[in-house]
């Protein structure tokens, strides 16, 4: 009986390791196993898979709660939104780690994304791209495509891309008070973000200063006039005016897109008239000299009243200098090296390497304020019933009309109530008139004016 039950045991236990066997139950080699692939209903890409390159491509806009970035390719002139992850890699031109919140509008990055899942994979500052910050002496001319700056003259076309606290902005809404950040790659410019703005002062009871000068720091100076507004950087600043026998000073902070009234009218500090004598020395010695409208005999000592002249410097080939001096000594002697008109080199490796922000030059500040007679105008059509300011000179209410001047322009429209807007205008020396329509501005709780 024992014998039998032992082989039924034996029975059981082989067809049992039989069964193991057949049905791979165990611990079988794995390169005997074949899985079947289960559907989760998406794919995790592995690190480093992409397909498509975009190199100079720039960011338009970064969001951050839906872990989006946009980008605008230079090269057809269009925008593509791309996904990021984890996964992503971020770094700067120099392959240091970043993250995103490092990445700004405007900057210009080499990117590498699948493009059937719209997921970046790579982002990086192109290596091959300079960018200036804190740039605060610049020239625009839009007639020509050309932005000055302290080291020379870089090219811009209609693509050009500019932003402004985060949002696209426009060439025209530049003011030459403003700080910008340029990126470019050698004479070309790429994008100019706005990264400090501007804000309004108005005078009140300077009518013994007009005519006079007046001097916001070392930021600004112009001709007082009546009933004048003023676009300023955001800041904190001395003001000094001053017009013969008057002058005064005080302190006065700016802020963003806002205007401060500034009472003067108990700064009159009669003063004995003082005088200095100017002695020029030009580079080319042939150059003409122009001191408040009048020209210079650079033959002998210019006598000059303590305070602000303008200087306007020419000569036959070289660009002219506009320039403002403040004469405060019985006698000084004044060099003046004037640059010789050239243009951007077309092509090979001329622009500049990376360096510190171009320094501001005291006194070169906007174009005069005074305006010349001519048979042509401009008129400034819309928003009906604003005031308009010309350079900070009040022209009228719009629709109005001004004589036009060639060259770059401020305008500023005001309306109480609302808040004021500034545009930067560029007129060309054709014969005939011009004719401006600006957007209607915005109440300030936001709304648009009716």
């Amino acid at each position: 009986m024992r014998t039998l039950i032992r082989r039924l045991q034996l029975n059981i236990c082989v067809a049992f390791a039989a069964i193991v066997f057949v049905t791979g139950c165990g611990t079988p080699d794995n390169d005997d196993i074949t899985e079947k692939p289960v559907s989760t209903g998406f794919e995790i890409p592995e690190t480093g898979t992409y397909d498509s390159v975009d190199n100079g491509a720039i960011i338009v806009s970064v969001d951050k709660d839906a872990k989006t970035v946009t980008f605008h390719n230079r090269k057809v002139n269009r925008n593509y939104t791309l996904n990021y992850d984890g996964t992503g890699k971020v770094y700067d031109k120099y392959g240091s780690a970043l993250v995103m919140e490092q990445l700004a509008c405007g900057d210009v990055v080499d990117v590498t994304f699948l493009k059937s899942k719209k997921l970046m994979n790579s982002i990086s500052k192109s290596a091959d791209v300079w960018e200036y910050t804190d740039v605060k002496d610049f020239e625009i001319d839009e007639l020509t495509g050309r932005i000055t700056l302290p080291d020379g003259k870089y090219r811009f076309n209609k693509d050009l891309l500019i932003f402004s606290e985060g949002n696209k902005s426009q060439l025209i809404d530049i003011n030459p008070c403003d700080t910008l950040k340029i990126s470019g790659s050698e004479h070309d410019i790429y994008s100019i973000v706005i990264e400090q703005g501007h804000g309004y002062l108005r005078l009140k009871g300077q009518e013994y200063f007009e005519g006079g000068w007046i001097e916001v720091g070392n930021k600004i100076i112009k001709t007082v006039s009546k009933d004048m507004l003023i676009a300023v950087p955001v800041g904190s600043y001395d003001v000094r005016l001053s017009n013969g026998d008057y002058e005064g000073k005080r302190s006065v902070t700016i802020e963003k897109n806002r205007e401060t009234e500034l009472d003067v009218s108990d700064m009159v500090q009669p003063d004995e008239t003082k005088y200095g004598a100017i002695v020029f020395v030009t580079d080319p010695s042939d150059a003409e000299i122009y001191a408040d409208g009048e020209k210079v005999d650079t033959t002998k000592p210019l006598s000059l009243e303590y305070g602000i002249h303008q200087l306007i410097v020419r000569a036959e080939g070289y660009d002219t200098l506009t320039q403002y001096i403040k004469v405060g000594q019985e006698s000084a002697t004044m060099e003046i090296t004037l640059e010789k008109v050239k243009e951007p080199s077309a092509g090979g490796n001329v622009g500049p390497s990376p360096s510190p922000a171009p320094v501001v030059t005291t006194f070169v500040t906007q174009a005069v304020t005074a305006f010349e007679t001519s048979d042509y105008k401009v008129k400034v059509e819309a928003p009906e019933g604003v005031e308009v300011y010309v350079d900070g000179s009040y022209v009228g209410i719009a629709p109005v009309e001004f004589a036009k001047m060639p060259g770059s322009h401020v305008i500023t429209l005001r309306k109480d109530g609302y808040e004021t807007r500034s545009y930067t205008i560029t007129l060309d020396s054709l014969l005939q008139n011009e004719t401006f329509s600006f957007a209607e501005l915005k109440s300030e709780n936001g709304e648009e004016e009716e």
